[in-house]
């Protein structure tokens, strides 16, 4: 009878296995194959689609991309940033002062400045948050203000500019506009890789999901709670540099009027449409990506297929509150599971 049993478990084994995995990797499989799906029919929907057009998505879904994984940081660990939309037109403004007329050495020198500067300056965001213990979005809605303000201070019209090399690093053309995406693909991948792995592999990474998970419970269990949350905000502040610096690479031009209250709202859309939970302590940089992307060119698929502009947005509303519902259930289920 025990020989009996034995075998069964061991044949049930994979099965387990298999559902496990699927729990756990599900909704990042999803997104993924829908972007597919939707680049694939987009192509259906329009006269030609080939390098250029694959090009726009990547490079123009770039900075969507980085400020996705910025905010998503942020919720992982439990918080919520707003400030992000202002900090990218912060940092987009002050790359475009500093870089405009200078070879790609000084450019890159000063993309590392700014990065970090941008690191400092909303990780002691989170350090106000962590200390003062009031609420994230009512902290971070006033950063999304004073970044702005701090942009146009820098640059009060659109103006500054950056090297032709360093534009191609993030769109794989001088002119920010060309046929070329794996400058992009390397850009996107390599910082989402490095991030992800951290998170996932080492302490200090896997303690911002025990402190967005049961902030109590991580407390007790040895972690820095206050040093997560400016870790957090730090990362999430290098992140928006990045997309900071690949929309001065596509516009050629700083811009500090951008609305950073819009940039912001498409990022937390992006991170619900990746599965993470806003609740904090679930969640995968790896499903943002495709979100993000999913999220940019669905405007051009509806226009692709005669919508109007005002009702596309109301369709976009819609499918996002459907999304959320999905997720909400999702999450509900497993939480009475564990």
């Amino acid at each position: 009878m025990t020989a009996v049993n034995t075998t069964v478990e061991a044949k049930s084994a994979p099965t387990r296995s298999w559902r496990r995995w699927a729990q756990r990797h599900g909704w990042t499989v999803g997104i993924w194959m829908l972007l597919v799906f939707l680049v694939v029919w987009y192509s259906t929907l329009i006269p030609r689609f080939g390098g250029f057009q694959f090009s726009t998505i990547i490079n123009g879904g770039t900075a969507w991309i980085f400020l996705a994984a910025a905010q998503a940081v942020v919720v992982i660990a439990g918080g919520l940033d707003l400030g992000v939309g202002g900090l990218l037109v912060l940092t987009s403004a002050t790359a475009a002062q500093f870089m405009d007329g200078q070879p790609l050495a000084v450019a890159v020198v000063m993309a590392v400045v700014i990065l970090i500067g941008s690191a400092i300056l909303n990780g002691i965001v989170g350090w106000v948050v962590a200390v003062s213990k009031v609420p994230d979005i009512v902290v971070t809605l006033g950063s999304l203000y004073i970044y702005q303000g701090l942009a146009l201070m820098m640059l009060p019209k659109v103006g500054g500019g950056s090297s032709d090399g360093f534009r191609w690093l993030f769109t794989g053309s001088a002119t920010g506009i060309g046929t070329n995406p794996w400058p992009a693909v390397v850009m996107i991948t390599v910082p989402i890789a490095v991030a992800a792995w951290w998170m996932g592999r080492t302490p200090s990474g896997l303690s911002l999901y025990a402190v967005g998970s049961d902030e109590t419970a991580a407390f007790l269990s040895g972690v820095n709670a206050v040093r997560t949350k400016i870790v957090s905000y730090a990362v999430a502040g290098a992140f928006v540099a990045i997309a900071g610096f690949s929309t001065l690479a596509i516009a050629g031009v700083g811009n500090a009027t951008t609305e950073g209250g819009t940039l912001t709202l498409n990022s937390v859309a992006a991170v619900v449409l990746g599965g993470v939970v806003l609740t904090g302590g679930a969640g995968s940089l790896v499903a943002v990506v495709p979100a993000a992307l999913i999220l940019f060119f669905f405007n051009p698929i509806l226009s692709a297929l005669g919508v109007n502009p005002n009702q596309a947005q109301v369709i976009q509303g819609v499918l996002l509150v459907f999304v959320m519902a999905i997720a909400g259930l999702i999450e509900l289920r497993r939480r009475r599971r564990s």
